[in-house]
Formats: C-alpha cells, structure tokens, sequence
C-alpha cells in the first residue's frame, strides 16, 4: 500500500511539473510594455488588464499589434490622466509605429531610446509636461511622419 501511495505521489508531482513547465510566457514586448507601465502613475487604474499572467498584450487597454506577429503596433493611451515618466525601455518595441501619450501629465525627458523605434510614423506627445529637448537622433526615423 505504501509502494502505492509513494507512486502515485511522484506521478502527481511529475505531471504538475510537467505543465508549469509547459505553460506559456509573456511575449518580450509584452514584458516591455510592463516596464513602462512600471515608470507610470495610474492614478485611475486604466491599465489593470496589463497583466504579467497573459501570453501576448495585444488585448491589454491601449495596445494594438501586427497580425501576423502579435509585436506591438501601437500605444494608444491619450486622455488617460497618467503620470511619471516615459521610460527608455520604449526604445525595446521596435516594431512601434504609434505612440499616442497626449493629454495627461507625463514629465521628465523623451528619452533618446525612442530613436531604436526605427518603423515609428506618428508620436503624439503633446500636452504633457514633459521637458528639454526632442532627442537629437530622432531626424533618423525615416517613416515619422507625424510629431
């Protein structure tokens, strides 16, 4: 009987790691996109689907992504009464092709990592209170369109 028991012990224990171990992660963009929810103050709770348990935030408040890659597009996040800062970690979406953070009270710096968004056509910025200069490198983002 404890031969039994020690059995079946070990089989519950062997198919549990099993699963934890194929269960699936958080894209990198995904990862992301939750260090810069990290440097922002969301006073109103708008991103709390922004969750570190889903496999892709394509469905997160504000996230938009290609379809056939499911890396992210867009962040659309205007009127969102969000505080803090922009984080340099925005420089890792490189498939960013708009960045939509108008009308809330951001502060600090656009910092030069925002130039490694190299598919970026429109950045929406305005309204903020955001300070010194607009990164020297960002002349290089050849399909920024709008700014």
């Amino acid at each position: 009987m404890k031969m039994g028991m020690l059995v079946f012990v070990f089989s519950v224990i062997s198919v549990a790691t099993l699963f934890s171990s194929c269960s699936l992660a958080l894209t990198q963009d995904g990862l992301t996109l939750l260090e810069i929810k990290n440097t922002l103050n969301d006073s109103r709770n708008l991103l709390v689907n922004w969750q570190a348990t889903d496999e892709t935030p394509c469905k997160w408040t504000g996230i938009s992504c290609h379809t056939h890659d499911q890396r992210v597009r867009s962040i659309n996040l205007p009127y969102m009464q969000l505080g803090g800062t922009i984080s340099p970690s925005i420089g890792k979406l490189n498939r960013l092709q708009r960045l939509a953070l108008h009308q809330n009270s951001l502060h600090g710096f656009i910092p030069n990592e925002i130039t490694n968004c190299t598919e970026l056509r429109a950045l929406y910025l305005r309204a903020n209170y955001l300070q010194g200069g607009i990164p020297a490198n960002i002349g290089n983002l050849s399909f920024l369109t709008i700014l």
